[in-house]
């Protein structure tokens, strides 16, 4: 069954309880453990009532898309090639793949914890190759031609439109796979609706009420709660596609202070103790965490727990200095004055005069995030404390240092040759700190005053650098 309300629709496959849906048996739906489960022993949940809810494309746009379709060939004549009339659609599909392969660096050589999830893509693409109506194989199309459509420096209409449709494909076969599946979610299906996310963030729907990507990155998240949290499948689940959902869980958690709607302890099962993150994301969860709580403690004036909650924070702030000093040497930096043949960013009023120097580009990542955990910790102190000059002036101290850290993440490390692979990517890896310097700054006036207007401008400045850099639909929104 399925209802619309707008361009939303919700599809309901089966009624009851989890268990009793994996064993297609009829459920009387008691809550909250119905009578089959209370009589067995066993663990009763039910799905999320989002856990299927994904955005249709805005009807005018399906049906532009559809009576367009024949048109979706007139694109590759306008990619600036002299033989691109002659290419055929599946050509102009390959270049647009190895496009997007490139600058998500969905193709590096060396194993980088970072972007394991992109670098699934290329594998699965290839063994969809017999399977026309894999919803994986239709999505990364998509993302791909999107991803193609947002880097040209021209609109081109064509473009749009072949991603669009091809958005529309993959929809359609998610839903039947799940169909298929009597709405139990395989990997495949997952990775599918968490691309159609990234599809949203590149190019909203034309429809400005639910141009927000939260609805399929809610229904991924749905969906690995209901496969993971069944003792028969749990083991199923790819670990880069869980470490990858769990790090957009918990960035989007921080931006809009909501708990985690996933438990640590999957996350923390599938990361690696040697990864240098590791410990950083366990507190960027917490942080999460404790901010609803915070909110939920100035509501009801309990001044008592917003004080032990300030000391709980401080705890975290002195952990994440600890664990900065035990970094490995890589994952530090040196530091130089700007010079003249930098990149344009650095040539901007009120850019940073010196800047920090990592080994590589990825290399430059877990501090620059550290610095924005720490801003995050921070702005905290002050909404438990007020006023707190102590507070403020690591804020601006960490501002500095990400906007001092912004052209590392971006270069393709210092020497590096290959500065294009992965541009976007990188773009993605920094602006979530960005952003929260940036809102820092907005936020608080004394820190806008200690970190200065030019400063403050070239720091908003480079967020939307970023944006679209990475092709991000937030930069249209920033303008």
């Amino acid at each position: 069954m399925q209802t619309k309300t707008g361009s939303i629709t919700r599809i309901h496959r089966s009624k009851g309880c989890l268990m009793c849906r994996r064993s297609k048996v009829k459920c009387n739906e008691v809550h909250p453990q119905c009578s089959r489960c209370a009589r067995r022993g066993t663990e009763c949940s039910y799905p999320d009532a989002l856990e299927l809810n994904f955005r249709d494309e805005n009807s005018k746009a399906a049906a532009r898309a559809a009576a367009l379709w024949r048109t979706r060939t007139q694109a590759a004549r306008l990619l600036h090639e002299p033989s691109a009339p002659s290419r055929t659609l599946e050509d102009l599909h390959s270049r647009v793949l190895a496009a997007f392969y490139r600058d998500f660096d969905c193709s590096a050589k060396v194993s980088n914890p970072w972007i394991e999830f992109f670098q699934m893509l290329p594998t699965l693409y290839r063994r969809s190759a017999g399977q026309p109506s894999s919803p994986t194989r239709e999505a990364i199309r998509a993302l791909a031609m999107a991803h193609h459509s947002r880097q040209q420096q021209y609109p081109v209409p064509q473009l749009e439109i072949m991603a669009r449709t091809e958005y529309l494909q993959a929809i359609t076969q998610i839903r039947l796979q799940l169909q298929r599946s009597h709405g139990i979610p395989s990997t495949e299906t997952v990775v599918s609706v968490t691309l159609m996310g990234l599809f949203d963030s590149i190019l909203p729907s034309p429809d400005p009420v639910h141009s927000w990507h939260g609805a399929h990155q809610h229904g991924a998240i749905s969906m690995v709660r209901q496969q993971i949290a069944a003792p028969s499948s749990a083991a199923s689940i790819d670990p880069y596609l869980l470490k990858y959902q769990y790090l957009l869980m918990v960035i989007n958690c921080l931006n809009h202070r909501s708990q985690p709607q996933l438990p640590l302890k999957w996350w923390a099962a599938v990361m690696d103790p040697g990864f240098s993150a590791t410990h950083l994301f366990c507190t960027m969860y917490r942080l999460a965490q404790w901010q609803a709580e915070i909110d939920s403690f100035i509501l009801t004036f309990d001044h008592h727990a917003l004080s032990e909650m300030i000391e709980k924070l401080h705890a975290a702030d002195e952990a994440l200095e600890a664990w900065e000093a035990q970094l490995s040497p890589s994952a530090h930096f040196s530091e130089r004055d700007v010079r003249a043949d930098d990149p344009t960013i650095l040539q901007w009023p009120g850019a940073p005069s010196r800047v920090y120097v990592y080994k590589s580009s990825w290399n430059a990542v877990p501090l620059t995030f550290c610095f924005a955990t720490r801003i995050v910790l921070y702005q905290n102190v002050l909404m438990c404390h007020g006023y707190d000059e102590h507070a403020e002036q690591i804020i601006v101290e960490m501002i500095r240092h990400i906007c001092r850290s912004t052209s590392a993440v971006l270069s393709g490390g210092d020497g590096s040759t290959e500065a294009e692979e992965g541009l976007s990517m990188r773009g993605r890896a920094i602006v979530w700190p960005l952003n929260v310097a940036s809102s820092a700054l907005q936020s608080n006036p004394r820190v806008l005053e200690k970190v200065g207007l030019d400063a403050a401008q070239w720091t908003r400045r480079a967020l939307q650098h970023v944006l679209r850099l990475s092709g991000s639909s937030l930069a249209l929104m920033m303008d």
